[in-house]
Protein backbone atom coordinates (compact mmCIF):
# COMPACT_ATOMS: atom_id res chain seq x y z
CA UNK A 1 0.00 0.00 0.00
CA UNK A 2 1.35 3.42 -0.86
CA UNK A 3 1.71 5.70 2.20
CA UNK A 4 -0.44 8.83 2.25
CA UNK A 5 1.47 10.64 2.35
CA UNK A 6 7.95 11.34 2.87
CA UNK A 7 20.94 12.37 5.29
CA UNK A 8 24.19 13.32 6.04
CA UNK A 9 27.61 13.53 4.22
CA UNK A 10 30.24 16.26 4.55
CA UNK A 11 33.05 17.60 2.33
CA UNK A 12 35.58 20.33 2.96
CA UNK A 13 34.71 24.03 3.22
CA UNK A 14 36.90 24.63 0.17
CA UNK A 15 34.69 22.37 -1.92
CA UNK A 16 31.61 24.04 -0.47
CA UNK A 17 32.86 27.46 -1.60
CA UNK A 18 33.68 26.18 -5.08
CA UNK A 19 30.23 24.86 -5.84
CA UNK A 20 28.09 27.37 -3.95
CA UNK A 21 27.17 29.35 -7.11
CA UNK A 22 25.54 26.24 -8.54
CA UNK A 23 23.68 25.69 -5.31
CA UNK A 24 22.30 29.20 -5.58
CA UNK A 25 20.78 28.21 -8.88
CA UNK A 26 19.12 25.22 -7.26
CA UNK A 27 21.33 22.73 -9.07
CA UNK A 28 21.90 19.31 -7.50
CA UNK A 29 25.48 18.72 -6.41
CA UNK A 30 27.32 16.62 -3.87
CA UNK A 31 26.88 17.40 -0.13
CA UNK A 32 29.33 19.68 1.65
CA UNK A 33 30.18 21.23 4.98
CA UNK A 34 28.20 24.14 6.47
CA UNK A 35 24.86 22.91 5.21
CA UNK A 36 21.58 22.16 6.92
CA UNK A 37 21.94 18.55 8.07
CA UNK A 38 21.09 16.19 10.94
CA UNK A 39 23.59 14.67 13.33
CA UNK A 40 23.22 11.04 14.35
CA UNK A 41 21.69 12.00 17.71
CA UNK A 42 19.23 14.50 16.21
CA UNK A 43 15.93 14.14 14.36
CA UNK A 44 15.70 14.42 10.58
CA UNK A 45 12.21 15.92 10.98
CA UNK A 46 12.02 18.89 13.40
CA UNK A 47 9.29 17.42 15.60
CA UNK A 48 8.99 20.15 18.22
CA UNK A 49 5.54 21.26 19.31
CA UNK A 50 4.57 24.49 17.57
CA UNK A 51 6.78 23.93 14.52
CA UNK A 52 4.95 24.74 11.30
CA UNK A 53 5.58 24.77 7.57
CA UNK A 54 3.67 26.94 5.08
CA UNK A 55 3.37 25.64 1.52
CA UNK A 56 2.14 27.41 -1.58
CA UNK A 57 1.43 26.12 -5.07
CA UNK A 58 -1.29 24.86 -7.37
CA UNK A 59 -3.69 22.00 -7.92
CA UNK A 60 -4.92 21.08 -11.37
CA UNK A 61 -8.14 19.17 -11.86
CA UNK A 62 -10.67 18.33 -14.54
CA UNK A 63 -13.89 20.34 -14.57
CA UNK A 64 -16.73 17.86 -15.19
CA UNK A 65 -18.92 20.57 -16.74
CA UNK A 66 -16.44 21.94 -19.27
CA UNK A 67 -14.32 18.77 -19.48
CA UNK A 68 -11.27 21.04 -19.37
CA UNK A 69 -8.40 21.19 -16.85
CA UNK A 70 -8.58 23.94 -14.24
CA UNK A 71 -5.66 25.25 -12.20
CA UNK A 72 -6.22 26.73 -8.74
CA UNK A 73 -3.75 28.42 -6.40
CA UNK A 74 -3.61 26.81 -2.96
CA UNK A 75 -1.82 27.10 0.37
CA UNK A 76 -1.40 24.56 3.16
CA UNK A 77 0.05 24.74 6.66
CA UNK A 78 1.53 21.69 8.34
CA UNK A 79 1.80 22.09 12.11
CA UNK A 80 3.14 19.95 14.96
CA UNK A 81 0.22 20.00 17.39
CA UNK A 82 1.55 17.71 20.13
CA UNK A 83 4.64 15.57 20.73
CA UNK A 84 4.94 12.31 22.66
CA UNK A 85 8.41 11.12 23.64
CA UNK A 86 8.84 7.35 23.88
CA UNK A 87 12.02 5.41 24.69
CA UNK A 88 12.52 4.28 21.08
CA UNK A 89 10.76 6.95 19.03
CA UNK A 90 9.33 10.46 18.89
CA UNK A 91 5.66 10.65 17.92
CA UNK A 92 4.11 13.90 16.71
CA UNK A 93 0.46 14.67 16.01
CA UNK A 94 0.43 16.97 13.00
CA UNK A 95 -2.33 18.82 11.18
CA UNK A 96 -2.01 19.05 7.44
CA UNK A 97 0.39 17.30 5.07
CA UNK A 98 0.98 18.13 1.37
CA UNK A 99 -0.74 14.91 0.25
CA UNK A 100 -4.01 16.32 1.69
CA UNK A 101 -4.26 18.26 -1.59
CA UNK A 102 -4.08 15.21 -3.87
CA UNK A 103 -7.23 15.19 -6.05
CA UNK A 104 -8.34 18.51 -4.52
CA UNK A 105 -10.16 21.22 -6.48
CA UNK A 106 -9.05 24.03 -4.19
CA UNK A 107 -8.36 24.70 -0.52
CA UNK A 108 -8.84 21.81 1.91
CA UNK A 109 -9.11 21.44 5.66
CA UNK A 110 -5.85 20.10 7.14
CA UNK A 111 -6.16 16.44 8.10
CA UNK A 112 -4.60 14.90 11.23
CA UNK A 113 -1.70 12.47 10.94
CA UNK A 114 1.03 10.95 13.06
CA UNK A 115 4.61 11.66 12.04
CA UNK A 116 6.99 9.27 13.81
CA UNK A 117 10.77 9.16 13.91
CA UNK A 118 12.47 6.20 15.59
CA UNK A 119 15.87 5.82 17.23
CA UNK A 120 16.74 3.72 14.15
CA UNK A 121 16.21 6.86 12.01
CA UNK A 122 13.00 5.53 10.42
CA UNK A 123 10.27 8.02 9.43
CA UNK A 124 6.64 6.89 9.40
CA UNK A 125 3.52 8.80 8.35
CA UNK A 126 0.19 7.47 9.64
CA UNK A 127 -3.07 9.16 8.55
CA UNK A 128 -5.60 9.32 11.38
CA UNK A 129 -9.34 8.59 11.07
CA UNK A 130 -11.81 11.19 12.44
CA UNK A 131 -12.69 8.92 15.39
CA UNK A 132 -9.10 8.20 16.43
CA UNK A 133 -8.67 7.80 20.20
CA UNK A 134 -5.75 10.09 21.08
CA UNK A 135 -5.64 8.61 24.58
CA UNK A 136 -3.91 5.59 22.99
CA UNK A 137 -0.84 7.73 22.42
CA UNK A 138 -0.33 8.04 26.17
CA UNK A 139 0.04 4.26 26.54
CA UNK A 140 3.24 2.27 26.72
CA UNK A 141 5.41 1.97 23.64
CA UNK A 142 4.62 -1.70 23.02
CA UNK A 143 0.95 -0.95 22.38
CA UNK A 144 1.94 1.52 19.65
CA UNK A 145 4.07 -0.88 17.58
CA UNK A 146 1.32 -1.24 14.97
CA UNK A 147 1.85 2.43 14.10
CA UNK A 148 5.29 1.46 12.79
CA UNK A 149 3.86 -0.49 9.88
CA UNK A 150 6.02 -1.14 6.83
CA UNK A 151 3.15 0.26 4.76
CA UNK A 152 3.62 3.67 6.37
CA UNK A 153 7.42 3.83 6.23
CA UNK A 154 8.57 6.83 4.23
CA UNK A 155 12.34 6.47 4.56
CA UNK A 156 15.28 5.64 6.78
CA UNK A 157 18.26 7.97 7.05
CA UNK A 158 21.11 8.61 6.32
CA UNK A 159 19.77 8.81 2.80
CA UNK A 160 21.72 7.98 -0.32
CA UNK A 161 20.76 7.94 -3.98
CA UNK A 162 19.36 4.55 -5.01
CA UNK A 163 18.04 3.54 -1.59
CA UNK A 164 14.55 1.96 -1.55
CA UNK A 165 11.89 1.67 1.14
CA UNK A 166 8.79 -0.50 1.17
CA UNK A 167 7.74 -4.12 1.41
CA UNK A 168 10.26 -6.82 0.55
CA UNK A 169 8.79 -7.68 -2.86
CA UNK A 170 8.45 -4.07 -4.03
CA UNK A 171 12.02 -3.06 -3.25
CA UNK A 172 13.22 -6.00 -5.36
CA UNK A 173 11.54 -4.63 -8.51
CA UNK A 174 13.91 -3.57 -11.30
CA UNK A 175 11.66 -0.70 -12.41
CA UNK A 176 11.82 1.12 -9.01
CA UNK A 177 8.03 1.28 -8.85
CA UNK A 178 5.65 0.69 -5.93
CA UNK A 179 8.22 1.70 -3.32
CA UNK A 180 9.88 4.90 -2.17
CA UNK A 181 13.18 5.52 -3.99
CA UNK A 182 15.86 8.14 -3.36
CA UNK A 183 16.05 9.38 -6.94
CA UNK A 184 18.49 12.29 -6.49
CA UNK A 185 20.71 13.80 -3.83
CA UNK A 186 22.53 17.09 -3.65
CA UNK A 187 22.18 20.53 -2.16
CA UNK A 188 20.70 23.90 -2.95
CA UNK A 189 20.22 27.31 -1.43
CA UNK A 190 16.89 27.80 0.38
CA UNK A 191 17.24 31.52 1.11
CA UNK A 192 13.94 32.25 -0.65
CA UNK A 193 12.11 30.37 2.12
CA UNK A 194 11.12 32.64 5.00
CA UNK A 195 12.75 31.52 8.23
CA UNK A 196 15.81 29.90 6.66
CA UNK A 197 19.26 31.41 6.23
CA UNK A 198 21.32 31.72 3.09
CA UNK A 199 23.52 28.66 3.61
CA UNK A 200 22.87 25.67 1.33
CA UNK A 201 20.92 22.64 2.51
CA UNK A 202 21.21 18.96 1.74
CA UNK A 203 18.33 17.89 -0.53
CA UNK A 204 17.08 14.39 -1.30
CA UNK A 205 14.41 13.65 -3.88
CA UNK A 206 12.14 10.83 -2.73
CA UNK A 207 9.91 9.31 -5.43
CA UNK A 208 7.03 6.82 -5.37
CA UNK A 209 5.90 5.78 -8.87
CA UNK A 210 3.09 3.45 -9.88
CA UNK A 211 1.26 2.72 -13.11
CA UNK A 212 -1.51 5.28 -12.48
CA UNK A 213 0.41 8.03 -10.66
CA UNK A 214 3.63 9.26 -9.10
CA UNK A 215 4.60 11.29 -6.04
CA UNK A 216 7.82 13.21 -5.38
CA UNK A 217 9.06 14.97 -2.25
CA UNK A 218 12.21 17.00 -1.76
CA UNK A 219 13.48 16.43 1.78
CA UNK A 220 16.08 18.30 3.79
CA UNK A 221 17.41 17.14 7.17
CA UNK A 222 16.45 19.43 10.02
CA UNK A 223 13.83 21.12 7.82
CA UNK A 224 11.53 18.41 6.46
CA UNK A 225 9.53 18.47 3.23
CA UNK A 226 10.77 21.27 0.96
CA UNK A 227 8.57 20.51 -2.06
CA UNK A 228 5.81 18.08 -3.02
CA UNK A 229 4.48 16.90 -6.38
CA UNK A 230 1.64 14.51 -7.21
CA UNK A 231 0.70 13.64 -10.79
CA UNK A 232 -2.00 11.29 -12.01
CA UNK A 233 -1.32 9.73 -15.41
CA UNK A 234 -4.96 9.52 -16.50
CA UNK A 235 -7.67 11.90 -15.29
CA UNK A 236 -6.18 15.32 -14.60
CA UNK A 237 -5.17 15.49 -10.93
CA UNK A 238 -1.92 17.32 -10.17
CA UNK A 239 -0.55 18.90 -7.02
CA UNK A 240 2.55 21.09 -6.95
CA UNK A 241 3.68 22.66 -3.66
CA UNK A 242 6.81 24.42 -2.44
CA UNK A 243 7.80 25.42 1.08
CA UNK A 244 7.52 29.20 1.46
CA UNK A 245 7.85 29.56 5.26
CA UNK A 246 9.48 27.47 7.99
CA UNK A 247 8.93 28.24 11.67
CA UNK A 248 10.60 25.90 14.18
CA UNK A 249 8.95 25.53 17.58
CA UNK A 250 10.67 26.44 20.82
CA UNK A 251 12.50 23.47 22.37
Amino acid sequence: MKPCFSKCLFASSVLATAILPMALLGAFRGPSANVYSAAADELFMPLTQGTYWVYGGTVEWSDSDTEKPVTTNVALTTKVEKVYQKPDFTLAVISGFPSDLDWATGQVEPKPSLLIETKKHEIFLDPLPPDFDYAKLEKDEGSLDKLLSEDNLLFRWPLKKGMKFGDVESVKRDDDEYCWVVAEEGRKNLSDIKGLGSRPAEIFLLRYATNPDDTEMQLSPGIGVVSYEYHHHGTVADTSLSLVEFHPGVK
